[in-house]
């Protein structure tokens, strides 16, 4: 038995599979085409300034976060006392005056031993770090939060419930 694979054409459509060679040059008598509203850019789309400073980096077995750059950004410096509260898989750093922990002589951030026992991190395993100049805070995801939330994202787009 021969079977042979044919080409899907839509009506309206070429054998091209392109619907500009179908469609008329010019409307219509009677026929007004419709305005297309213009779209203002989406916030997700753009990101803004804050696109450009997320960060992934590798988190050693003392905890230390391997990213620099993010503490610059924050204007974090040895001897800052830091706030850190898990919600749920992720850690949010402040910088607050009471904080029960501080920044070591090395400009990097260093998750101790118990918050990183209840987010699940392991030496080697990256993160992502979204700093909050405005907040003077950093927030630390682990890969399975962040898989999580663009599960929800990608079910949210595709119209699913994204409970």
């Amino acid at each position: 038995m021969t079977s042979s694979i044919r080409p899907v054409v839509f009506p309206g459509s070429s054998r091209s599979g392109t619907l500009d060679s179908a469609l008329p040059a010019k409307p219509s008598p009677g026929h007004m085409p419709l305005p297309v509203p213009s779209l203002p850019p989406s916030p997700l789309a753009t990101g803004g300034e804050l696109a450009a400073h997320i960060s992934v980096a590798p988190m050693e077995s003392s905890g230390r976060i391997q990213d620099r750059r993010i503490v610059k950004l924050l204007g974090w410096a040895p001897g800052d006392r830091l706030t850190m509260a898990v919600i749920e898989t992720s850690v949010v750093i402040r910088r607050r005056e009471d904080g029960a922990f501080h920044m070591t002589t090395s400009p990097y951030v260093a998750l101790p031993a118990p918050v990183r026992a209840r987010c699940h991190l392991t030496a080697g395993c990256r993160v992502l770090l979204v700093p909050d100049p405005q907040q003077d805070a950093l927030i630390v995801h682990p890969s399975t939060a962040v898989a999580r939330m663009l599960q929800w994202l990608h079910t949210h787009l595709a119209g699913g419930d994204p409970r």
